[in-house]
């Protein structure tokens, strides 16, 4: 499987190590932007006067929405493949970023520390199923309807 494939694909099956080292890659890429950003910011702000305030570098906040929408998509394919290799549909990303975004909502308007904590617990619970699902249990051995297996040596 080739790097592009692996990164952007919603096809095919990887295994647990494949699906670490790209999220690992992923956390570097989004690690550096955020400390270029706050560079950038620190420099933005050493820089302004009184009057004109910090100025705003647009061209920065496009690279860093595309790269962050390329880190998105990412994550998805990836957790997608991993799905496949525990031969489970791929529709199950949508279940997984539907109820962390439905409880991050709910946490944003909840007005009790009770019903706040309910809500942590939910969505800590929410996060440790996504991690055990997709970066701790293993696939399916041998072929299954997503393709062959990925740990399984390529015949010569």
């Amino acid at each position: 499987m080739n790097l592009t494939t692996l990164l952007f694909s919603f096809q095919g099956r990887i295994n647990r190590a494949r699906y670490w080292w790209v999220a690992l890659i992923n956390l570097a890429i989004l690690t550096a932007c955020l400390v270029f950003a706050l560079a950038l910011i620190g420099l933005e702000i050493s820089n302004a006067t009184p009057s004109t305030g910090a100025p705003v570098n647009y061209l920065f906040m496009a690279i860093f929405v595309v790269v962050g929408l390329l880190v998105i998509w990412s994550s998805t394919a990836t957790g997608i493949k991993r799905l496949h290799d525990r031969d489970q549909s791929g529709w199950w990303m949508l279940v997984f970023w539907g109820v962390s975004a439905i409880v991050g909502l709910l946490q944003e308007t909840a007005t009790t520390p009770s019903s706040k904590f309910i809500l942590d617990v939910g969505n800590f619970a929410v996060t440790v199923w996504i991690i055990i699902e997709l970066g701790c249990l293993r696939g399916t051995q041998g072929p299954n309807r997503f393709g062959a297996d990925p740990l399984e040596a390529s015949p010569q």
